[in-house]
């Protein structure tokens, strides 16, 4: 659970850096973002998974 709360806060923290770079740099950086998120929720799933 603690692992969740800070993966949350250290993204709302990048989504209030991000509201201060430019367009282009901006689309780039959530995407680098979204896939991250989709990484680490694959790799929470498959832990969670192997411990039952």
């Amino acid at each position: 659970m603690l692992k969740l709360a800070v993966i949350v806060i250290l993204l709302l923290l990048g989504g209030l850096a991000v509201k201060y770079l430019d367009e282009k740099i901006q689309h780039k950086v959530v995407l680098v973002f979204g896939a991250i998120i989709v990484v680490l929720v694959v790799i929470l799933m498959a832990s969670e998974l192997m411990r039952h």
